[in-house]
């Protein structure tokens, strides 16, 4: 039974389920600056299949809520590795490329997961800051949040797992963004008048504008002719939990390395559907692209970079 059910779930990330608006008016709607954003939308099979996965609380509204203990692995600490307890009645999904502050040294997450109420884990983390190895007043906790990483820092984390091409990456970033620090800090970015600047223009124009549209679960995000990144989650819920945070992501990228959008809506169907077509072989393809996050036997996230 569970691996009918495992395999039924499997089959509903594709394009029999989920596609992108062909009205390009609607599209142009969704385009500012350097950056176009397509809606990926869920058919009542997809809806229907995750409708009973339940309401995750998200990494920022934990910590802000203290709902979780993240802290270093130990007193010594380790650069690649973070502990998390939920200490709530929530559930708390935690996501790949989220940015904390504090400890020994600032991190982004290096995997997505999900806590149980009482569940505490080890996971994967890479450095953001390599000018510091010393606590702050913080000690060892990580009580602050910023965003989701730039999308070349999430795939140097998530995909090629290279703590040396994640440092190269933040040097790029604040580099272009004026936002150079003692300690090479990513977070640095938010001290940044030029980059807060142009973030909150784009901001104004993309935050939470799927909330009310329950068949959004996901997005693709293009600058130039290239796509920058594709998120799609099991369900509505999960997305706007999400989405927000992500926002900053494929706008730093577009800020740091975008270009006025020039690639067409049939392009970006055609990725769509190469990515999606065959869920047989999904996980295959997206070896060294992208990563697939289950929980219980359910995909809840797949992101293609």
């Amino acid at each position: 039974m569970l691996i009918l059910f495992s395999t039924y779930s499997f089959s509903q990330f594709n394009s029999e389920n989920l596609s992108i608006d062909d009205d390009t008016n609607s599209n142009q709607e969704y385009s500012f600056k350097k950056i176009r954003i397509y809606p990926i939308r869920a058919n009542d099979s997809f809806k229907n299949t995750y409708k009973d996965l339940g309401k995750y609380t998200n990494l920022e509204k934990a910590i802000k809520d203290k709902k979780i203990e993240l802290s270093e692995v130990s007193e010594s600490g380790s650069v690649n590795t973070l502990y998390a307890k939920n200490t709530s009645k929530d559930i708390i999904y935690i996501m790949a490329g989220e940015v904390v502050k504090g400890g020994k040294q600032d991190r982004i997450v290096g995997e997505d997961i999900v806590l149980s109420p009482g569940e505490e884990k080890n996971i994967d983390a890479f450095c953001v800051e390599s000018g510091r190895w010393q606590q702050k007043s913080s000690g060892s906790n990580f009580t602050g949040y910023m965003n989701v990483s730039s999308n070349s820092i999430r795939k140097a984390a998530i995909v090629d797992k290279d703590q040396s091409l994640v440092w190269e990456k933040v040097g790029q970033i604040t580099g272009s963004n004026n936002a150079n620090s003692r300690t090479s800090a990513y977070t640095e970015l938010e001290n940044s008048e030029t980059y807060k600047k142009e973030l909150n223009e784009y901001l104004k124009k993309f935050e939470s504008v799927w909330n009310k549209d329950a068949n959004v679960v996901g997005i693709i995000a293009v600058t130039g002719d290239t796509v920058i990144a594709c998120d799609i989650f099991a369900t509505h819920d999960l997305f706007v939990n999400s989405y927000n945070n992500l926002l900053h992501s494929y706008i730093t990228e577009a800020l740091t390395n975008g270009k006025e959008v020039s690639i067409s809506n049939t392009e970006v169907q055609k990725y769509l559907d190469q990515f999606l077509n065959d869920e047989s072989s999904q996980e295959e393809n997206l070896k060294g692209k992208g990563a697939i996050f289950k929980n219980e036997g359910k995909k809840i996230h797949v992101s293609k970079f």
